[in-house]
């Protein structure tokens, strides 16, 4: 027993070489599923699923269409090429302190919230995502990691504080939470000044966890602090997943008054790409300049400088 309190990990903490072959055969295998599933939607359209034996809207559903099975085929080909590189740099303390099975953990969350057909299992595969990207972010136990976890665990918190607020406000107004519901229903609702609040509402929530501009002031330093490896994780995959959630949500959702809501959009957008353009020029240092804002709701990728 005083073994075990010994090491922070015991189960495979010492069998290094045993981490990375599960973890690489894992993420071949996720490519290898990626690809049918792509092939699939290519084929037959559109796929449901429904878990639990629950039918929409009252189940969780899981929906794959061409847009969201290439983003999972594109996180599982990143993923896979990322692992590769972080047995060579990452280090033998970071993977002796779970950083395989965490790495697999964020892809699980990255992967479930292009899957999702539900707006609250989103917001579970939000946090899956999250609750991994913080383990990763201060593994290795740095000055500046410690530092910059602070201001990126904040700001997600309240985020997703603001998410839940937001999915419990839109439920009350349409009493379902299912995606391919919702557009329904939003149609048969006649408050769109309620409707256009919950919109921006959730584009707050998605730009904050998208860093569009000008939410974008916690992410160069947090970006910047964990080693290579985690960092080309964070800018590939995890800001990506707010846009997507624009894309999804602006598209199928929210489409009631595109006159305001999708103006709006469109001048953030704009003024993400100019003021991450104009930050990534003030800095000489690539590393730093790669991350402010890595995304925008136009789809384009850019940066800026870390505050």
């Amino acid at each position: 027993m005083a073994a075990f309190h010994r090491h922070p990990s015991h189960i495979l903490c010492k069998k290094i070489k045993l981490q990375r072959g599960i973890s690489l055969f894992s993420s071949f295998i996720g490519i290898v599923i990626s690809l049918y599933l792509v092939f699939k939607v290519h084929s037959q359209g559109i796929l449901t699923l429904g878990v639990g034996s629950w039918d929409a809207p009252f189940g969780i559903v899981i929906v794959a269409d061409m847009l969201s099975s290439l983003l999972v085929l594109t996180t599982n080909t990143i993923g896979f090429a990322i692992l590769l590189y972080s047995f060579y740099s990452i280090g033998e303390e970071r993977e002796r302190h779970y950083y395989y099975p965490v790495f697999q953990f964020l892809l699980i969350g990255v992967n479930g919230a292009f899957l999702t057909g539900d707006l609250f299992n989103l917001f579970v595969f939000f946090e899956v995502m999250l609750m991994a990207s913080y383990v990763l972010l201060v593994l290795g136990g740095t000055k500046i990691q410690l530092r910059e976890s602070l201001k990126y665990i904040i700001v997600n918190v309240l985020s997703s504080s603001f998410f839940v607020i937001m999915v419990a406000y839109l439920y009350s107004v349409l009493g379902t939470l299912n995606m391919a519901d919702i557009s329904q229903r939003i149609t048969e609702v006649d408050q769109p000044g309620i409707i256009s609040v919950i919109a921006i509402g959730f584009l707050i929530v998605f730009g904050l966890k998208g860093a569009i501009f000008p939410l974008f002031q916690w992410l160069p330093g947090s970006y910047y602090a964990p080693p290579i490896p985690v960092m080309a994780l964070f800018g590939a995959l995890l800001t990506k997943v707010g846009i997507y959630s624009i894309f999804r949500t602006y598209t199928l959702m929210f489409y009631h008054d595109q006159d305001f809501t999708h103006t709006f959009l469109g001048i953030l957008a704009i003024l993400t790409i100019i003021i991450g353009v104009i930050g990534a020029i003030a800095y000489s240092d690539v590393k730093k300049s790669s991350f402010t804002i890595s995304s925008s709701p136009s789809g384009l990728s850019y940066s800026a400088s870390p505050s």
